[in-house]
């Protein structure tokens, strides 16, 4: 399989990278064998032009910005792929943390959905901007498919809001928030009225807060 490049890089005189999350092979960015290559390519390249780079944007061309897991790659797994899966779940991970740990700042502007996978990689952010609109929900349902999360989003979320709290109000239901009840509760740090307001904000943030990646 020819993999095809998901995120494309763009970087303002300011020395803010947009990375846009775009699968050409379909309608909505999921986290396949594309988005894993894509995602670690431009992670390894983050760290290679660091000294350049000020913050980072996780964005999405799609009206969603990030739907999850790969169902039609998951439904084809029997028991002889289990060490397979496994290893890719955990490069995944690997190239979330590497981004989380960059030492520089990294905002998610979050457009649409961002459920199960997608919002474990906005967790992997130090902060997150959704636009208070329609068709934006917020959530890991993977506990109603009988999945637990597997990108990460049960270690951020007990960290985040401690165990009791992130089992029985995210992990343990699967609810979907909308954007007010998803920053009341604390997965997003900020709303805005519209997508168009996003990239601003998040730059605004960045530059504001310049030491928020530092570990």
């Amino acid at each position: 399989m020819t993999v095809e490049n998901t995120i494309q890089w763009d970087q303002d005189a300011d020395g803010i990278v947009t990375l846009t999350l775009d699968d050409p092979t379909g309608s909505a960015n999921v986290m396949n064998e594309h988005y894993r290559e894509s995602m670690h390519n431009a992670v390894n390249r983050l760290e290679a032009e660091k000294e350049s780079v000020t913050g980072v944007v996780l964005a999405s061309a799609k009206k969603t910005f990030f739907a999850g897991g790969d169902l039609k790659g998951l439904i084809k797994l029997g028991p002889e792929d289990a060490a397979e899966a496994f290893e890719l779940a955990e490069s995944a991970k690997r190239d979330l943390r590497r981004l989380e740990t960059l030492g520089i700042p990294v905002v998610a502007a979050i457009n649409g959905a961002a459920l199960g996978g997608g919002l474990e990689i906005a967790l992997a952010t130090h902060h997150r901007i959704a636009a208070d609109a329609r068709g934006v929900v917020i959530g890991l349902p993977e506990v109603t498919l009988g999945l637990l999360p597997g990108g990460g989003g049960v270690a951020r979320t007990v960290r985040m809001f401690g165990v009791q709290k992130a089992f029985t109000e995210i992990l343990s239901t699967g609810t979907r928030f909308n954007p007010a009840k998803a920053k009341e509760i604390g997965l997003v740090d900020e709303l805005v009225k519209s997508v168009d307001e996003l990239i601003p904000a998040a730059k605004k943030w960045i530059k504001e807060n310049p030491e928020a990646g530092v570990q």
